[in-house]
């Protein structure tokens, strides 16, 4: 057979057995059967060590799976599997065919003969508690020098290959080093062939293993192995294969303890980072944060991709482990920026991609100052108000109105206008958010009520001395507000008219022809009189604004 990672002291022991094979086929001497004996106790003392080594390893793999069960359990659960898969093929080959084998030979009726309790140095079996079947495994160390029937070729033929023992063995070594491989590929090792030995028929690369006998012909494996061999050459070549086996299991074992950690990305740097929920908080409000650890390998870099909301991708490169993001607060409202990392992944040497996303809100430069005086307001008119807070956006904000009606204008930006119900009522604005199902108060702010200033008559918005073109032109009496910021109409309902005579009653504010000719007529100099001027206010009702005297200039 052939194997992978052969110990010096493995190599020497397959040598000689080759060497002992080849002397044997020549009738050697009752020396040279001894001298087999000493490479099959080299042999099982050899196994015994690997299989120390093996149960230290498992308790080495007990003790990380006990300490990070998470990472560990998918690597342990297939490495018990493996144990379990190991056990079967050991315990067959010592009990089903070592064993067998021995029994046969010696013509041995039960193991408890071959153990020799009442002279235990012409025992055969020379360790009985390794032989336990409590063990999970049996181990069966032969003494070949006590055997009568060292010499038998016989035995190994008729069993091994006259019985089909040989092929069985075979079928079960091809099957097990098969599911060794498949289990390793399971968990992410992939070509783990050429590290397994066990070959039989096929070497790694999957070429066919030609074996010879003496003679230089061409033989099977099972003919190789257990044709015309003695039983002590057959401990050694048993012994030998499991050692293989003892060998490919702990090289499994071993390579799945690598496999954890082996896609974890390695860190160098720790620090602390604080994250709240806000910044701010109202009063009366709890201050939420997180703090935890961030790790980052200021050896490596990775690159990143990233845009603000539906703009050009940006490509970049960390720093120190760290990729760092400015974007120009250009627009206002919520605003949502993406991208994604692309770090190389340990294992596999593939970049594996990141994803982020997250807002931020951009506000406008903003300062509260309220003239405490002027809170005021104007009956009958819409009074425009803009309603923000520091670390909400208007959309977060919901505005109440008591003593007047509120109609929203633009609540993106928060804009909004109030008519007030009457003078004698203040209005109250109320401005709250809702934050974790509670709604908190920002602002509860009065207003006084006023009523709006009364305009004064003008035509064309003059009075006193006119140019008669003046006055054609404007054709109209028109109320106009002067010194109010708020853009006011008012309807001019009647008035009463006259030139030096009596007054004559006009209805609505266009001039009527009588007006007209008198003004056309007029030299400078003349004065035209207008009074009990009515005007309707935004709200429906009537105001008298008294006499004006126009001069014709």
């Amino acid at each position: 057979m052939s194997g992978a990672k052969e110990t010096p002291r493995q190599k020497m022991i397959g040598m000689m057995y080759l060497v002992y094979t080849a002397l044997l086929a020549m009738n050697v001497s009752a020396e040279i059967l001894d001298a087999f004996a000493v490479v099959s106790e080299g042999q099982q003392k050899t196994n015994a060590s690997i299989e120390v080594k093996i149960n230290d390893q498992y308790n080495a793999f007990q003790d990380q799976y006990n300490k990070d069960q998470a990472k560990t359990e998918i690597y342990w659960e297939k490495a018990q599997d493996i144990r379990s898969k190991t056990d079967e093929m050991i315990n067959y080959i010592e009990k089903d065919i070592k064993l067998a084998m021995v029994m046969y030979a010696e013509k041995a009726k039960s193991e408890e003969q071959l153990f020799n309790t009442k002279d235990p140095k012409k025992a055969i079996i020379i360790n009985k508690a390794k032989a336990d079947p409590k063990n999970r495994r049996v181990f069966y160390d032969v003494d070949v020098i006590n055997m009568k029937a060292k010499d038998n070729t016989e035995v190994p033929q008729t069993m091994m290959e006259n019985e089909g023992k040989a092929i069985e063995l075979k079928q079960k070594l091809n099957d097990y080093r098969n599911y060794i491989i498949n289990t390793m590929e399971s968990v992410g090792v992939h070509g783990y062939s050429s590290h397994v030995g066990l070959l039989t028929d096929y070497d790694q690369n999957g070429e066919k293993i030609i074996y010879r006998n003496a003679n230089g012909a061409e033989v099977a494996w099972e003919e190789k192995n257990f044709y015309h061999i003695c039983v002590a050459a057959e401990m050694a070549v048993i012994n030998k294969i499991v050692g293989e086996v003892q060998t490919t299991e702990f090289d499994a074992v071993a390579a799945m303890m690598n496999r954890i950690g082996a896609t974890d990305f390695k860190f160098n740097k720790l620090q602390a980072r604080v994250i709240a929920e806000r910044d701010y908080i109202l009063q009366g409000e709890d201050y939420e944060a997180e703090v935890f650890l961030v790790a980052s390998d200021t050896t490596r870099n990775f690159r990143a991709y990233y845009a603000l909301g539906k703009g050009n991708q940006v490509e970049t490169t960390s720093e120190g482990g760290v990729i760092k993001l400015k974007f120009k607060g250009n627009t206002l409202g919520e605003q949502t920026y993406s991208g994604v990392i692309k770090m190389t992944n340990p294992e596999t040497g593939e970049e594996d991609d990141y994803d982020f996303e997250k807002t931020f809100t951009v506000a406008q430069p903003s300062a509260t100052i309220a003239a405490t005086k002027m809170n005021v307001m104007y009956s009958g008119i819409e009074n425009p108000i803009s309603i923000s807070a520091p670390g909400y956006t208007p959309d977060e904000i919901n505005v109440r109105v008591t003593g007047g009606t509120l109609k929203t204008i633009n609540k993106t930006k928060g804009e909004y206008e109030i008519v007030p119900t009457n003078v004698k009522e203040e209005v109250h604005i109320y401005a709250t958010v809702v934050k974790d199902g509670k709604s908190t108060t920002l602002c509860d702010k009065p207003y006084r009520v006023k009523p709006v200033p009364d305009p004064i008559a003008t035509i064309g918005g003059k009075v006193g001395e006119i140019s008669k073109t003046d006055i054609l032109a404007a054709g109209k009496l028109e109320a106009t507000m002067k010194d109010f910021d708020f853009e006011v109409s008012y309807k001019v309902l009647s008035y009463r008219y006259s030139k030096g005579g009596m007054l004559t009653n006009k209805v609505g504010a266009e001039f009527d022809n009588e007006v007209k000719g008198d003004v056309r007529a007029a030299k400078r100099g003349d004065r035209f009189f207008f009074s009990d001027i009515v005007v309707q206010k935004p709200d429906g009702t009537t105001t008298n604004l008294g006499n004006i005297f126009i001069t014709v200039k």
